[in-house]
């Protein structure tokens, strides 16, 4: 516990406030010692000059102080009145005549009064710089997610129409500006294994950044995109976190794969993750999945790997939360493989009870999965996640 001071009935606390309680006490002390000689004029200016903040004080004793003053001239007036009005005024036995007059410029009070404004100036002044600071540190903040943003944006769609130029120019038979130098090569896959080849629109994006595994996109029933973004993988979780698609420093992050899913074999569950963004970007806009209006609108999903094309068609949509070790409940996001037809509908039973809506689409052991994850606001460790059955 800190330092504890008992001045005049106050308790203070600190080095600081202990300093300031010691000052007005030395400073009231100083005019303390003037009351006893002033007449009931000299402390009407008093109160005056205190009640103005012409004599200001740091702590609650010049609070009290001025009580005090005020007290005492009330005191003095009902001693006049009850004396009939005489013009002597009785302090320490002294007549008015002979009182000593509380100066306007009195040079002790002044000096205090001085002290105590220039510390207040010095306080307001740092409490300004200290404003000024966070203000322009926000700024600046704002600034760059802005510019990163916009960045990520223009990334995302000079991407997409590198795709969509190579998609058009391998239905016409066009040979496309990038080589397959080989495929990918993905952590759990062993070196002797053939690699398929990569499709021919996702070959020059894959030259630009070798951890692509996919391109995600849904679209309304009307065709207009509701997200479009290539899907990343590498053998660490948290590096897309923060990461854009050229290995930039990104809050955005990319949409990715699960290090432990692959796509060549392929896994039962693909699983992806991205960001919440307040801004919409990523899987920002996947909570719209709860409202199951906007599932009818937007029931097919298509996620090529960069080796074959896929659509898969949405089956749950639920809340939940990331779960402690020892917890025994499904966890959605540890389903990948299952080890059997029974495991399978284990899984299925357990998101089929957790999803908001049904949408009458079921899956058996032997189809694929496409889970997209996001965290979720409504809750500490929140999760959403939408999960579709490929169409085979």
């Amino acid at each position: 516990m800190g330092k504890v001071v008992i001045i005049e009935g106050r308790k203070f606390t600190g080095d600081k406030e202990i300093a300031a309680a010691n000052a007005d006490k030395a400073a009231i002390d100083r005019i303390k010692a003037q009351m006893d000689h002033m007449s009931l004029a000299d402390l009407k200016l008093l109160s005056q000059k205190l009640h103005k903040g012409k004599i200001n004080f740091g702590t609650k004793l010049g609070e009290d102080f001025m009580e005090e003053v005020d007290s005492y001239i009330v005191s003095m007036e009902r001693r006049e009145k009850d004396s009939d009005g005489k013009s002597e005024v009785r302090t320490t036995g002294r007549k008015k005549d002979d009182s000593v007059k509380l100066k306007e410029n009195d040079p002790e009070i002044e000096k205090e009064a001085r002290k105590i404004l220039e510390k207040q100036e010095r306080t307001r002044k740092l409490i300004l710089f200290a404003s000024l600071f966070v203000a322009a540190a926000c700024i600046l903040y704002i600034a760059i997610y802005n510019i990163t943003r916009m960045r990520s944006a223009r990334t995302t769609d000079l991407l997409s129409d590198i795709r969509e130029q190579a998609a058009r120019d391998a239905e016409h038979g066009l040979p496309g500006s990038g080589e397959d130098d080989g495929g990918v090569v993905i952590h759990y896959v062993d070196e002797n294994d053939e690699t398929p080849e990569i499709l021919p629109e996702y070959l020059d994006i894959y030259n630009k950044n070798k951890k692509l595994i996919g391109w995600l996109e849904i679209a309304d029933i009307n065709g207009e995109a509701f997200l479009s973004y290539p899907v990343m993988q590498t053998t660490d979780n948290e590096y897309y976190l923060t990461h854009g698609f050229n290995q930039n420093n990104d809050v955005n992050g990319c949409i990715f794969m699960d290090c432990e899913c692959d796509a060549i074999k392929p896994s039962d569950n693909l699983i992806l993750y991205g960001h919440h963004m307040r801004s919409g970007r990523m899987f920002g806009n996947l909570v719209k999945y709860e409202d199951e209006n906007f599932y009818l609108t937007h029931r097919i999903i298509k996620f090529d790997t960069i080796y074959e094309h896929g659509e898969y068609e949405v089956m749950f949509a639920f809340r939940t939360s990331l779960k402690t070790e020892n917890d025994i409940s499904f966890k959605y996001y540890q389903f990948i493989d299952a080890n059997g037809p029974e495991e399978f509908a284990s899984y299925m039973n357990e998101m089929a009870e957790m999803s908001l809506y049904d949408t009458g689409v079921r899956a058996v052991w032997g189809d694929h999965l496409l889970t997209l994850s996001t965290c979720d606001y409504e809750e500490d460790n929140g999760r959403f996640a939408v999960v579709a059955r490929k169409i085979e």
